[in-house]
Formats: structure tokens, sequence, C-alpha cells
């Protein structure tokens, strides 16, 4: 598994056509809130506010970017975009690029503007104890 030194270094290390994608999904996400911090944990970029908010995953196979929300089953999905790939946990929402983030983006901006209320008003739902719940 990779080391980075950062977001910037997971970046730079990706594929130069998923780069452009990559920057503007993370600037979106720490924009979003005034509380949002970003750290590299298990090799990829998280982001936190409140608690766990989601993560940026490039899947290989593909080439494409996914922004995993950490408590995806407890969003609504009204944009119909999260998709849960059989996991219990976590749904997300793919990007091929920088043109499919533009025709997905109001509803990526309504889903990840959820996932931060769902984490402000409901601290008690931790997503650690989620995870060692399922296990």
């Amino acid at each position: 598994m990779a080391k980075f030194l950062d977001i910037d270094d997971f970046i730079q290390s990706k594929d130069t056509s998923l780069r452009p994608l990559l920057l503007q999904l993370r600037k979106v996400i720490m924009l979003a809130h005034p509380t949002i911090r970003e750290r590299i944990s298990w090799s990829i970029p998280f982001f936190y506010c409140f608690d766990h908010l989601c993560y940026l995953n490039v899947i290989k196979k593909t080439n494409v970017v996914e922004v995993c929300f950490a408590k995806g089953f407890h969003l609504s999905n009204e944009a119909g975009l999260l998709d849960a790939k059989n996991r219990k946990l976590i749904k997300g929402i793919s990007f091929k690029n920088l043109q499919d983030y533009k025709e997905k983006e109001e509803g990526f901006l309504e889903t990840l503007q959820e996932a931060i209320l769902f984490n402000e008003t409901n601290p008690e739902i931790k997503f650690y104890n989620m995870v060692m719940k399922k296990r």
C-alpha cells in the first residue's frame, strides 16, 4: 500500500487525466463547511466534518473517482446518485471526468450538504462505532 505525505502527494501520484477531477472534488468538499478537515488515512484522502464525512476512492480498473460517504446508508439519495456497491455502511457517487462531475454537480452538492447536516445533528452516531459494531 502506497504511503502519501498529504493529499497533494496522493493527487500527484494518480493518472494525469484524473488530477483535474480530484482537485475539483477536493476544492468543493473543503469549501462545503468551515470546519472540514482533510488527512490521509489508510492511504486515501479522508474528509472530516463533526466526524468522518467522506473519502476519495480512485477505482483503477475503470479509471473513475468515487466520493464515498462514510454514513451513506443514512442519506436520502434524493438525487439518485448514491451507489452502495454491495457495501453495508458506505455509499458513493462516481465520476468519470470533469464533464461527468458537472452533470452531477447539483445532486453531489445536495448529498454533500445532507451528509454534513447528518453528522452535525447526529453527534452520537460515530463512524468508528458503526464499523466496529458490524464486525
